[in-house]
């Protein structure tokens, strides 16, 4: 049997919240981790908090201090005993701090139900929920390796469409028909800016032909949904408007290519697997979309690194320089971003996306700046002679 508590916050919380499979496997993996810190102390949560004992100030360092190491196989939690050379591996501060946050919503979650109800209750509870979050470790500003830096170069952009094109001889994959299915995939990701789970979750049906317009629709757990891990949108629905080529080329596919896959008929995802085989006609899975880039990646060295988010983030570039072409408002250029790639718009998400314009804006500035400091200083040179 499923462990009762952890099973009901995943169905209740994350599952009912439509939340991703990624972000409910990696809080599965954060409670995970709790309930190896207790069984190491040889305690139950669940029964603390039944006779009104919530973690106390040392046990949360205790906590703390166990998320910092990786998961151990269970028979090596029955004993303290370490060898003194063994080396100790930790997480990385990242990690730490997503398990901790994790943790700390779903002690809460476990403190509301197994509490005894009293007029102190809630002030503990949230007080020992504070101070969990209060000790995870602290975010580092200082950059990583620039997020903006992970964008595609024209020149290798114009490479890989040019790859990309069916009946290219430098096309990664021979099969006329996924060569047009993987070029469309790109196409579509390239012109709208979408993640790889919206692309994968788009059906037929969210396709516009009069209108000429694609949605993007959260399915979350759909039942028509044969993937074991179903992409969903992370982001909010929305309407994007498509050029007409694109939707020749969407309507292309379908008729003459996805049309002739046996078992495609049977639901309404737009990409599919055409390879023959026990998942032939299901709808593209994350692993098979995987699979496509990894073939692209490694196609010629030029290509090495390409994955599809490089194409959201070049996207994001290319939509700063067309609004400053067109002298849009930084908040009403904000606004639009936010409208076309599904964020709402108090999102922070903007800005991280628009670093890199805003880096060739700084740099601009800065040379700029230099120049006149040289022209005064030439000037004054001229003066004194």
């Amino acid at each position: 049997m499923p462990l009762y508590y952890p099973t009901l916050y995943v169905t209740c919380v994350l599952r009912g919240g439509g939340l991703a499979v990624n972000t409910i496997i990696n809080s599965l993996t954060a409670i995970k981790a709790l309930y190896a810190w207790q069984a190491y102390h040889g305690f139950e949560v669940e029964s603390r908090f039944e006779r009104s004992e919530l973690l106390l100030t040392h046990e949360i360092h205790s906590l703390r201090d166990f998320l910092q190491i990786p998961l151990i196989p269970a028979q090596q939690l029955a004993t303290n005993v370490r060898a003194l050379k063994q080396e100790v591996r930790v997480v990385g501060s990242d990690s730490q701090y997503l398990r901790m946050s994790v943790i700390a919503d779903y002690l809460k979650f476990l403190a509301e139900r197994l509490h005894p109800r009293t007029g102190a209750s809630s002030a503990a509870i949230y007080k020992m929920v504070k101070a969990i979050k209060e000790n995870r470790p602290k975010k580092d500003t200082r950059s990583k390796g620039d997020r903006d830096e992970n964008h595609l170069d024209d020149d290798v952009l114009a490479a890989i469409t040019e790859a990309l094109e069916p009946g290219s001889e430098n096309n990664p994959v021979a099969d006329y028909s996924v060569q047009v299915r993987n070029s469309l995939m790109f196409v579509i990701l390239q012109a709208t800016g979408m993640r790889r789970g919206e692309l994968l979750n788009l059906r037929i049906e969210d396709f516009s032909f009069a209108k000429q317009t694609v949605k993007v629709v959260r399915r979350p757990d759909s039942r028509f949904d044969s993937r074991k891990y179903q992409p969903v949108a992370k982001t909010l629905g929305r309407t994007i408007p498509l050029k007409g080529d694109i939707m020749d080329a969407v309507s292309s596919y379908i008729q003459e290519h996805r049309a002739k896959v046996p078992k495609a008929n049977k639901h309404g995802y737009l990409f599919v697997t055409h390879k023959a085989g026990a998942y032939q006609g299901q709808p593209l899975s994350n692993a098979g979309f995987g699979k496509f880039m990894s073939q692209l990646a490694a196609s010629t060295k030029d290509f090495d690194g390409v994955h599809a988010h490089a194409l959201r983030h070049h996207w994001n570039y290319e939509f700063s320089k067309l609004m400053d072409a067109q002298g849009v408002s930084e908040e009403k250029e904000q606004q639009l971003r936010s409208r076309l790639l599904g964020w709402s718009q108090t999102s922070k998400m903007p800005g991280v996306y628009n670093r890199r314009h805003i880096k060739e804006q700084a740099g601009a500035a800065a040379i700029e700046m230099q120049e006149k400091v040289l022209g005064k200083n030439r000037s004054k040179r001229g003066e004194g002679a």
